[in-house]
Formats: structure tokens, C-alpha cells, sequence
């Protein structure tokens, strides 16, 4: 395990994991906790760089849910309806589980 500087010309590196900035890799996958009017629903995991926090927002626009905002609060999704709050709930907890 290195732990030479890098201005040596050496990578920097702790645990195995090359701390260098020419490096892009993603040691944690982002989760977050979703809300739907202040109800907790389930957890949003970004399991790859090509996963976005909005493939939720996309997913009700997909199931024909139109009538909702949302917001991001720290590690909170947290989204806002006067529309169908069950129907909401519903899709959302089959498209957790089927992440």
C-alpha cells in the first residue's frame, strides 16, 4: 500500500483505494429516502453513474401520474400531491422493489 506523496509522482492511496484525481471512480452508492406528503415510501439507490434521482419523477410520468412536485432535502426525496396519494404509493412501492 502507497502512501507517498503525490507530488512524488506516486498515487496517494489508503485501503486500497487510489485517492489520485485522475481517478473517477464511485466508492458509494447514493440512497435516499423518499417521502410522498411527509410518508415515508421506500429508498431511491443510485447504483451507477447512469442512474438519476429524476428516474423516479420519470417513473410516475410513465404510470400516467402528472399531478405531483417534488423536492431534494439533504438525502430526502420528497414529493408533493393532491392528486392520488394511494395510486401514488402503490406504484412507487413496486418500482422500489423491482430496483
Amino acid at each position: 500500500m502507497s502512501t507517498e506523496n503525490p507530488s512524488d509522482g506516486y498515487p496517494f492511496s489508503i485501503l486500497g483505494v487510489n485517492l489520485n484525481s485522475e481517478n473517477n471512480v464511485k466508492l458509494n452508492e447514493d440512497t435516499y429516502e423518499v417521502y410522498v406528503n411527509d410518508e415515508f415510501v421506500g429508498h431511491k439507490t443510485l447504483k451507477t453513474a447512469g442512474e438519476k434521482l429524476s428516474d423516479v419523477e420519470d417513473f410516475l410520468r410513465i404510470q400516467g401520474i402528472h399531478d405531483f412536485s417534488s423536492a431534494l432535502r439533504g438525502d430526502h426525496f420528497m414529493i408533493q400531491t393532491n392528486g392520488d396519494f394511494e395510486h401514488m404509493k402503490e406504484a412507487l412501492s413496486v418500482y422500489f422493489n423491482n430496483r
